[in-house]
């Protein structure tokens, strides 16, 4: 039994909501713990892509697993780093020299059909896209100089016209262009192999 301020008590709320099929708490689950799933799945696997892909592939277990977690056998993050270190181990045996891991090889399982309907299974999959989009576009704008990333919030977040940001800024509409022109360059470039894999 945890004590009541177990830093594992949350964790185990979002588990039982996540088994009575809230996606926000998958969510949330994600936010808080992904940064050790990644970290597992890249110890073992060497390679960043390879990681993010597992990783998504954990959650996409946690997703239909969740129901059958039993504390007894361990609390949420020991189950899940296990879980994490089992799908790394997996998808390593399955990589070929010179090939990506390829998603489907560490997602597909054997789970009851009547565990979760394709469609629900379909809305999980897109909102765990969606929570890595955002996490993938925030690192590359972080990526970016100070100067970069303000045109690009300008740009696309406020929808100022490059005049615009010039006179907000009091900065040459030239200087304006250059900025987001290289910035466009960068994150095409950090943002590239995710596009290819149809994340973006």
């Amino acid at each position: 039994m945890l004590p009541p301020d177990s830093p594992h008590r949350h964790l185990l709320e979002l588990i039982r909501r996540i088994a009575a099929g809230d996606q926000a708490a998958l969510g949330e689950f994600y936010d808080l713990t992904s940064r050790q799933v990644f970290g597992v799945a890249r110890q073992v696997l060497h390679n960043d892509s390879d990681a993010e892909e597992v990783t998504m592939a954990v959650y996409l277990e946690v997703w239909r697993r969740a129901k059958d977690y039993d504390i007894q056998r361990g609390r949420p993050m020991t189950w899940l780093l296990m879980m994490a270190r089992s799908r790394a181990i997996d998808a390593l045996r399955m990589q070929r020299p010179g090939r990506q891991l390829p998603m489907e090889s560490v997602t597909n399982e054997n789970y009851p059909a009547s565990l979760e309907s394709p469609e629900k299974v379909q809305d999980v999959e897109q909102s765990l896209l969606a929570i890595q989009r955002g996490d993938l576009v925030h690192k590359a704008l972080q990526n970016l100089s100070p100067d970069q990333r303000q045109v690009i919030e300008l740009t696309f977040f406020l929808g100022l016209t490059n005049q615009e940001i010039a006179d907000r800024l009091a900065i040459p509409l030239g200087t304006v262009k250059g900025r987001l022109r290289l910035a466009l360059q960068h994150l095409r470039r950090w943002l590239g192999p995710a596009m290819k894999k149809g994340w973006l």
